[in-house]
């Protein structure tokens, strides 16, 4: 393969590329500023794992991330502003790469718009998040340039350098594994297009390459985190691998196809004539060497194979991914295989672009080796069928749920409307002109057809960000328990409300990983065993009526902050998901095995007994949650005759009672109002009854706190 001159010197683009990226470093980082955080729950968790807690305790593998973004803690409480700032170096710092690998396939001008055009695309609006996103970006075209521009390295340095890039990139974001076997493949293939003893070559290349990967992760995973940065997944990861490997691979298709569908149409509609010009170099390659090898014409290497199979396996890899994880999530009543992830694979999307750039970048002395005049029903096959895409896309692909979050670069642009339309009108127009072979097709797609839905998807995500300006009633109240409760205390803190979402924005302003969460249903009262036990300090959003027993400290129609009682010293704690102290327990049934996060019932009660005498007013603080109906149905505890009812959704949350006894009990009993199998939900492989999940008991002495207050 004969490059294009990537000399930067006399290329008034190449110079030119710094100042643009100046000036769209600025206008982000002025678009960025002073936005609340938006992403929940993903910049609580990231916030707090970076900052509050051990990289050992993370539950997503992203150590290398972490650990850079830690660093933000210096920042004080300007540590958002600190992240958006690396997030910006990080985006911006990977378009030399772009423009260095377009510089491979096309001129200097071409070039330097690519990487313009790329740092401006709608994927910006992740610089704006305490998110990987833009570090993970910023690997892959790293990793990229290696693959494509430094495809004349020995093969085995060559392939070791792009192990250890993408071990390195598993540390960021761990959906850097499944690109693993499509870098083995394009390494397989480079070493034929190599020539000479290609099979063994390609294969002790690839291996090299897969297992460099693994072991860089696991020793800098292992320098970073310890022992934790040995496993492959991480605790988040792993349990929903296991979560979804109990079902029937077979139940994954239609889902499978109903979200490809849709992301294939939304490809379609920004990407369409890069995604022709894809389709038609890689048939038509396969077709000209069947032809050459009849010896019915010459099969003459084209510059841009390795471009064009590159894009296909990491494109293919990264997306097929993000299908089969959306279909895992299918279930009934849920929409979440209409959701478009593209974030997962957007950092693919600029290989198109410079797809495109090639096809215009092409020298003279190469179209001899790429001329398609005997194809021409490829063309159009491709051209139709994507049109066809496009035409079904006007009325589908509303029908998906779109938004800036999963997919900037489509949930902008609004197919129901005349500029939508138009959109898709050019992009056919486009398809049919480039499959007549009208000259300059390419040339129109990157410089009309990219920029107006460029254009689109920006106008939709600067207005999304000046949405999240202002601070909202969460943003509000976070800051006033900041202001109020003291430091110390802060790991005191209970958050309450009927949206998650916003208590965990109350969370993130906070800022203290050991504040809990408590998810309460819409429109109803709050109930007394709601009221934390064993916390100092609660902050209730939403208009919620309280318990006559809890006078709020402030209270405002949007949110309250309130001083609870001290807590009650503990007598007996119970974490479920070790083994029970036989000191304090002296036998448990009910519960199944340990995990993680606590246990499951497996039956129709729990019942724990104690090795002692219970307190005479005994208080029973359970951190749990329901299991599918049990969400919505009322629990019994009964200590003697003394019973209460409580009621815990899906997500783990406390709940705290009192019982009035004769001081001689010895046994908690729960009655779980309706346990189900996971397999009769459709998940075959579990058949324990389950209904309520406990991650911890604690046993209070209500009676000691009832007289400190006398």
């Amino acid at each position: 393969m004969t490059p294009h001159d990537t000399s930067l010197r006399r290329d008034p683009w190449a110079l030119a590329l710094p100042f643009a990226l100046a000036c769209i470093a600025w206008f982000l980082y002025q678009r960025n500023f002073g936005l609340q955080p938006t992403v929940f729950a993903d910049e609580w968790y990231y916030s707090k794992m970076a900052r509050l807690m051990p990289l050992q305790e993370a539950i997503v593998p992203s150590y290398l991330y972490l650990w850079i973004f830690g660093a933000s803690t210096s920042c004080g409480e300007g540590f958002l502003e600190c992240v958006r700032a690396g997030n910006l170096a990080f985006f911006l710092a990977a378009a030399p790469f772009v423009y260095l690998v377009t510089r491979r396939y096309a001129g200097s001008l071409a070039a330097f718009c690519v990487a313009v055009f790329t740092a401006l695309a709608p994927l910006n609006v992740y610089t704006a998040y305490f998110m990987p996103e833009s570090t993970y970006y910023f690997g892959f075209w790293v990793l990229t340039w290696v693959a494509l521009a430094r495809a004349s390295w020995h093969p085995l340095l060559h392939a070791l350098v792009l192990g250890a890039i993408l071990g390195a990139m598993s540390l960021v974001k761990v959906h850097a594994l499944f690109l693993i076997p499509a870098l083995c493949l394009y390494l397989v293939y480079a070493s034929w297009q190599r020539g000479g003893s290609w099979f063994l070559r390609g294969v002790a290349t690839a291996a090299a390459a897969g297992v460099f990967t693994v072991v860089v992760k696991f020793a800098l995973g292992w320098l970073l985190a310890g022992d934790a940065g040995l496993s492959l997944l991480g605790p988040f990861y792993q349990g929903a691998v296991n979560a979804g490997g109990k079902g029937s691979r077979l139940a994954l298709l239609n889902p499978a196809f109903i979200n490809g569908r849709g992301q294939l149409m939304a490809l379609a509609v920004v990407y369409g004539v890069p995604l022709a010009i894809l389709a038609y170099e890689l048939c038509a390659r396969v077709l000209r060497r069947r032809a050459a090898a009849t010896g019915a014409g010459p099969a003459t290497p084209d510059p841009r194979n390795l471009l064009h199979v590159y894009t296909l396996l990491t494109l293919g890899a990264a997306a097929g991914m993000t299908i089969m994880y959306t279909a895992t999530l299918d279930q009934p009543g849920s929409r979440e295989i209409l959701r478009l992830h593209l974030r997962y694979y957007s950092f693919v999307f600029p290989l198109l672009v410079i797809v495109a750039a090639a096809a215009i970048g092409r020298r003279d002395s190469d179209r001899g080796a790429t001329d398609d005049a005997g194809l021409p029903a490829l063309r159009w096959a491709i051209a139709l069928l994507l049109c066809g895409v496009l035409v079904f896309a006007l009325s589908r692909l509303p029908g998906y749920a779109l938004n800036i979050v999963d997919g900037p670069e489509i949930a902008a642009i609004d197919l129901a409307l005349p500029a939508g339309r138009l959109l898709v009108a050019l992009q056919c127009a486009l398809l049919l002109a480039w499959a007549a072979r009208v000259r300059g097709t390419a040339l129109v797609y990157l410089f009309v057809a990219l920029p107006a839905a460029l254009v689109a998807g920006n106008d939709g995500t600067s207005g999304f960000l000046a949405r999240h300006a202002p601070p909202g009633q969460g943003d509000l109240a976070g800051r006033l328990a900041h202001s109020r409760v003291a430091p110390a205390d802060r790991k005191d803190v209970v958050v309450a409300g009927t949206d998650m979402t916003v208590i965990m924005r109350v969370q993130f302003h906070l800022d203290d990983k050991d504040s809990i969460p408590l998810l309460l249903e819409p429109n109803t009262p709050m109930a007394e065993y709601q009221v934390p036990a064993n916390k100092k300090w609660m902050v209730l959003v939403g208009d919620v009526p309280l318990p006559a027993s809890v006078h709020p400290v402030v209270r405002t129609p949007h949110y309250s902050l309130v001083r609870l009682p001290d807590p009650e010293p503990a007598v007996v704690t119970i974490k479920m998901s070790e083994q029970p102290d036989p000191v304090s327990v002296s036998g448990i049934e009910g519960l199944s095995h340990a995990e993680l996060w606590g246990r499951w019932s497996d039956a129709k009660r729990v019942v724990i007994h104690f090795a002692k005498p219970l307190p005479r007013r005994a208080g029973v603080v359970l951190n749990a949650r329901g299991y599918d109906v049990n969400a919505t149905l009322p629990f019994t505890a009964h200590i003697g005759d003394v019973s209460k009812e409580f009621r815990v959704g899906w997500n783990l949350q406390q709940v705290g009672m009192h019982f009035d006894t004769d001081g001689q009990q010895r046994t908690l009993v729960i009655d779980i109002p309706r346990p189900i199998s996971p397999a009769e939900l459709g998940n075959p492989g579990d058949p324990r009854k389950l209904g309520i999940g406990i991650a911890e008991l604690v046993i209070t002495d209500g009676a000691t706190a009832a007289q400190a207050a006398r």
